[in-house]
């Protein structure tokens, strides 16, 4: 497990419970509006320290009795080779795990779930499958983002959707088209872009949506999902 970063506590991250995150580094996507470059990028992940992993479980077994869960994020997660393994140590404390994926990496999100390893997951959808290298910067197998939402949804697990929109990239029909392809799920969280300082493409220009924009997006993405709200 490569990690990258440690928050000891949050109110926010997991519904209604008192958690920790992990930070794990690298990534299987290069999303221009991503505001997390220091786990997604070669070059500024080796500039940063390391949390030693030891330590990082020792922290997590001396803290169970304050916590109720851990959430784990990225980066990309589930590219840790290490994950199934840290994961069941966490379980075996009695942590409940959020997982936070891209959904990319179907085979291993397919595994942590048929093992018990999850108990709630929170997967992106990053634009319209059609056009999705627009939005995730790479070529990448959109069958196995199409595999992961139906995994899922079918997971009997607590779950949510959750993209990202910006201004200037995602358009009306890209809106339309992630409602559409995740239609009847649980949870759409949207969230504005407002970007905070360094992303992972140094010259992307977009913008957050205004207020009344945003109720616009909110009209048409009910009638497909049912449960969206912005973030």
């Amino acid at each position: 497990m490569r990690i990258g970063g440690l928050q000891p506590v949050t109110l926010l991250d997991y519904p209604q419970k008192v958690a920790a995150i992990i930070f794990t580094t690298g990534c299987n996507m290069r999303c221009p509006f991503c505001y997390n470059p220091d786990l997604v990028l070669d070059d500024l992940i080796a500039q940063n320290r390391e949390f030693d992993y030891s330590e990082m479980v020792n922290f997590l077994v001396r803290r169970k009795k304050y916590l109720d869960a851990l959430v784990v994020t990225g980066g990309e997660p589930t590219l840790q080779p290490g994950l199934l393994k840290f994961l069941k140590k966490m379980k075996k404390i009695g942590y409940l795990i959020k997982l936070d994926t891209n959904g990319l990496n179907y085979s291993v999100l397919e595994i942590l779930i048929k093992e018990g390893l999850i108990d709630y997951l929170a997967m992106d959808i990053k634009g319209s499958l059609a056009h999705y290298q627009d939005f995730c910067g790479l070529a990448v197998n959109t069958e196995n983002i199409e595999r992961s939402i139906a995994l899922v949804k079918q997971s009997g697990l607590d779950y949510e959707f959750r993209s990202t929109l910006v201004k200037g990239l995602h358009r009306k029909n890209d809106i339309l088209a992630m409602a559409q392809a995740i239609g009847g799920v649980k949870k759409y969280f949207l969230q504005n872009f407002d970007s905070p300082g360094k992303l992972v493409s140094s010259d992307f220009s977009g913008r957050p949506f205004g207020p009344k924009e945003r109720e616009k997006i909110l009209d048409l993405v009910l009638p497909i999902v049912g449960n969206c709200q912005w973030r």
